[in-house]
């Protein structure tokens, strides 16, 4: 038990002061950076978007304009209510795997994982008025930046070349929550060429992850159980230009960096130690970086549009500030000193042509590509996740009402670790388990917008704030 013991200190250390070295937090730091962190992509909300690609800084020309580039928000010409979900399939299969274990190798089954979730992204109300012969539009929002919900189970049989028993590993993983973003935005058209935007933005989230670890074997079985709350705030604010031509327009957007209160607490229980180890909830500074995005569409004609955007991240710069020097300056996402986290640059590409059929409809077909690094890296191959996708969307506009529906099919491939294997911790050995990591999703996009009349409303907010 004493030996037992002193591999556990390296976790120890980790529920009072979330520090030590990498090598020293591993597996543990695998589990929060690999499966609770894997959706921080920085992404804005809206079906007509999807349908592009994702590409819509330089066009950005409804109300979900405010999570792409908040300048576009002053091409809108009536009030409107806008709401954005979403839901989404992700599959992650691991194949061809093999286990080294000291001296030992394993052949490991393949495994598959799956889940489900649907979000709201966007609910939005946005004014357009008139200021100085221009548009000034003001605008309410709710952002669902980042949906962390996830739920699966992992099997993996690891049979021993040399004939010796077989051993079943599995690992149950479930987290719930979100990061959301409360948003009020003003834009504004300087010239007939130049518009430009801002949103103050408030981060608030919340999520918790609990992790269970099993290996059954005809030597017996141990297990290891991980939970972690935590909840994230800050603010921000988000700068938009829009500089625009007949046939052409140009979108520039920036989100700012900001200081972040992080708060978590953590738990771990083991076979070895049954009695849960848990600390007391720590608040700790977190550097949360800034995001630049880059956007062109050109217009060849009044039905063809072809957008792009560049948007880049360095997740590198994504680092805890804190009192505690075993976890100052450490990355949020890999636990890491070093610049093992990469940076993001996202490429987006999309396409669109509006059909014109009569009696005041326009149905557009859209289609689009993109290609997303995530922030995380494997702790022992060192690949990052980079998830490419193409989409297709189309929509209906009659009076009033516009619907937008999106489909998108993502995929992605790396070689990766896989699996905490209690082993690790209970006997300090060095247990390797190395596949190729192939992911598939499937999201669909859904965008309701509903216009009203200008004048009614320009009329109340004359009335509230200047009178009769």
């Amino acid at each position: 038990m004493l030996q037992t013991f002193r591999h556990l200190r390296p976790v120890l250390l980790l529920l009072g002061a979330a520090g030590a070295s990498r090598a020293q937090m591993a597996p543990i730091g695998s589990i929060i950076s690999e499966q609770s962190r894997t959706a921080f992509s920085i992404q804005g909300a809206g079906a007509r978007a999807l349908g592009l690609g994702g590409a819509f800084i330089a066009l950005a020309d409804d109300a979900t304009a405010v999570s792409f580039n908040p300048a576009g928000l002053a091409q809108m010409l009536r009030p409107e209510a806008s709401l954005v979900g979403r839901g989404i399939n992700r599959g992650v299969a691991f194949q061809d795997a093999e286990t080294t274990a000291g001296s030992r190798t394993l052949l490991a089954g393949d495994s598959l994982i799956s889940n489900t979730r649907f979000d709201p992204l966007l609910a939005a109300a946005t004014v357009p008025l008139r200021v100085g012969g221009r548009t000034l539009a003001i605008q309410l929002s709710v952002q669902r930046i980042f949906p962390l919900g996830e739920g699966d189970s992992r099997d993996l049989q690891e049979q021993p070349a040399d004939g010796s028993p077989a051993r079943r590993l599995r690992q149950d993983i479930s987290q719930d929550g979100q990061i959301d973003l409360y948003s009020f935005a003003a834009a504004y058209e300087v010239s007939q060429r130049v518009l430009l935007g801002l949103s103050a933005n408030l981060w608030r989230g919340a999520w918790s992850l609990s992790s269970r670890s099993t290996s059954t074997s005809a030597q017996g079985s141990s297990y290891l159980d991980f939970g972690q709350t935590s909840r994230f705030e800050g603010a921000n604010f988000n700068l938009g230009l829009l500089w625009r031509w007949p046939t052409w327009s140009l979108g520039i957007t920036r989100r700012t960096g900001f200081h972040a209160d992080y708060t978590y607490a953590t738990r771990l229980a083991t076979s070895a130690r049954p009695d849960p180890v848990a600390s007391q909830p720590y608040t700790t500074g977190l550097h949360w970086p800034s995001t630049t995005g880059v956007g062109f569409a050109y217009r060849p004609s009044d039905r063809w549009l072809v957008t792009a955007d560049v948007v880049s991240t360095p997740w590198s710069d994504t680092r805890y500030m804190s009192g505690r020097p075993a976890l100052d300056g450490v990355n949020f996402f890999n636990l890491n000193r070093g610049g093992a986290s990469p940076d993001a640059t996202q490429v987006h590409l999309g396409v669109e042509h509006l059909f014109l059929p009569g009696s005041g409809r326009v149905i557009p077909l859209r289609l689009g590509w993109s290609r997303e690094p995530q922030p995380v890296t494997d702790r022992l191959t060192g690949q990052q996740r980079v998830i490419q996708s193409v989409s297709a969307g189309t929509g209906l506009k009659r009076g009033a009402w516009t619907f937008d529906v999106a489909y998108r099919y993502g995929w992605g491939r790396r070689a990766a670790s896989q699996f905490l294997d209690p082993e690790q911790i209970l006997s300090g050995t060095s247990v390797r388990t190395l596949g190729t990591e192939t992911l598939t999703e499937h999201r669909v996009d859904l965008s309701l917008i509903v216009q009203f009349d200008r004048s009614p409303v320009q009329d109340l907010l004359h009335h509230l704030f200047v009178g009769d």
